[in-house]
């Protein structure tokens, strides 16, 4: 699933690309992948053509005014009234093209033997089209995520953008705030404790095994048994793992696709992330994995304490 770095290079990538398009067509070729309204959508949907209908009937001729994000959801706004909010989920992807490269080739997969195609492509379901002749795509080869169109009234009903925590990039998240967090769920182990987006938003299972292993912290510890020096520690490493990750376009280790259609590279510079069985980059030891709910969380059992 894209966590925060991989959202934000969709947001930074698509805003200058989209500010200001109007919107000539929308073609949905899979109805149950969008929604018109403030409800919360189930990973399984059924399809319903007049939902479809209505949502590409009210975008046409609307002009985009901005691209925003709030923790992984991805914020389309439009002049008026209405927004466009999209969720990739597990396996979307958003992906835009000028009129001049419509017929790019495009690798959907970060695997050697995926053959580059063209869009659309099977799992293209969403297809938006300007009046410059540009097109913005949205694949999804597991069919979880949406887009859902609303009104700037209902913003603030819809459930998937509200119960977050602190943005941990910005400026006002400091040391200070990050402290008062360790009051909520004191017994949790820190991988876990990351991932709760009620606590920190954005943060999901490759960025904190990363966090952990730059904060020398086993992922199984119990957060209320930090000491001051190491809850300093982990805070400077959300800040700089998540920060390195966006500067480089986040980490394409599936099926994460930059808008432009090239990968992100920081997944060449995981730790411990999906590394279990090769050797640490520090000191040598092997990596190990353990399950937390369901998740693989990778760790150093001699780097991390």
């Amino acid at each position: 699933m894209p966590e925060l770095p991989e959202v934000e290079t969709v947001v930074s990538e698509l805003r200058p690309k989209l500010k200001n398009k109007i919107i000539k067509e929308v073609r949905v070729l899979l109805p149950k992948m969008v929604a018109v309204g403030p409800e919360t959508l189930p990973n399984l949907r059924k399809t319903d053509e007049s939902v479809a209908l209505n949502f590409a009937k009210t975008l046409k001729g609307k002009k985009i005014t901005d691209v925003s994000r709030r923790a992984k959801m991805i914020i389309i706004d439009l002049a008026g009234k209405f927004a466009v909010l999209v969720h990739l989920k597990m396996t979307g992807q958003l992906i835009f093209l000028d009129k001049k490269h419509l017929d790019k080739q495009l690798r959907l997969f970060n695997i050697e033997t995926y053959k580059p195609v063209r869009l659309p492509a099977k799992s293209t379901h969403v297809i938006i089209e300007f009046t410059d002749g540009s097109r913005l795509y949205y694949n999804d080869f597991r069919q979880f995520g949406y887009l859902k169109l609303v009104t700037d009234e209902e913003l603030a009903g819809v459930a998937e953008l509200s119960g977050f925590g602190p943005e941990p990039l910005d400026k006002i998240f400091t040391y200070r705030e990050f402290e008062k967090l360790f009051k909520k769920r004191p017994n949790a182990s820190v991988k876990p404790w990351l991932m709760d987006p009620t606590i920190i938003a954005g943060i999901g299972n490759i960025y904190s095994d990363e966090i952990a292993y730059y904060a020398k912290i086993r992922p199984t510890r119990p957060v209320k048994s930090l000491k001051e020096s190491e809850k300093k520690l982990l805070f400077k490493g959300i800040k700089k793992i998540l920060q390195d990750a966006v500067d480089h376009y986040g980490s394409s280790v599936g099926d994460f696709v930059r808008p432009s259609g090239d990968w992100g590279t920081y997944g060449l510079l995981h730790k411990v992330y999906g590394r279990s069985g090769e050797k640490c980059k520090r000191c040598g030891t092997i990596i190990k994995s353990l399950k937390f709910n369901g998740r693989t969380g990778s760790f150093c059992p001699k780097e991390q304490k």
